[in-house]
């Protein structure tokens, strides 16, 4: 993490990212199972959209990924000193989910950074992690990201975190966590007024990716 600050390379982020990720996976005894890579290219970027139900999710999607990506996530984190300064020069944007307005502009940075160091983007449409494992409403975040790039959202469901979550962190037997790829929703000849029937179909891609 030190090598992005000291070096300012926002691509070093995807190494030392998945490196910390794996990591993790080790220390806490996870087990990742991929599916539907087929569903995107690795050369290509997108707007990747997962349900939220553990501390882990935001590692085991940069693994499963395998790309640079970056997260959409909530100001609070930016409270942590060094962290905020690591995700800033690594391209992350943090908003403020109680203030629409400020939201609107840290999106609009990111979309004008973004055209200069092309990179994916990660958005947890429920905004916040869910307290009892079930998917929780979902906001338009993501969607009007995918409205305002053009880029094609990829649904994600994460299955098993929130089992893991509640075990504890460290456990004798591993635990495994599936990540679990959709089909992607094309946002191209979209407008702001599909914000809502978008939203709703990546809630339902992921309802029915969880349900098997």
């Amino acid at each position: 993490m030190f090598s992005i600050l000291l070096s300012k390379k926002k691509s070093n982020f995807k190494y030392y990212g998945i490196s910390w990720g794996k990591t993790l996976g080790r220390l806490f005894g996870i087990k990742l199972r991929v599916i539907g890579k087929e569903n995107f290219d690795n050369n290509k970027q997108y707007i990747f959209a997962p349900n939220h139900s553990s501390v882990i999710d935001f590692q085991v999607l940069l693994i499963a990924v395998n790309q640079y990506l970056v997260f959409v996530g909530k100001k609070e984190l930016g409270r942590i000193p060094i962290f905020r300064t690591i995700i800033k020069v690594a391209g992350f944007v943090l908003v403020d989910r109680r203030n629409n307005k400020d939201a609107v502009k840290s999106l609009e940075k990111l979309r004008a950074d973004m055209k200069e160091f092309p990179r994916s983007v990660a958005i947890f449409p429920e905004g916040t992690r869910s307290r009892d494992g079930k998917l929780q409403d979902f906001k338009k975040g993501a969607a009007i990201l995918g409205i305002d790039t053009g880029m094609p959202i990829i649904p994600v469901a994460i299955v098993g975190s929130y089992s893991w979550w509640n075990r504890g962190l460290f456990t004798k037997n591993p635990n495994i966590i599936t990540i679990i790829f959709g089909d992607p929703i094309d946002t191209k000849n979209s407008s702001y007024e599909d914000r809502n029937k978008i939203t709703m179909s990546i809630k339902d891609q992921i309802t029915k990716l969880r349900n098997g």
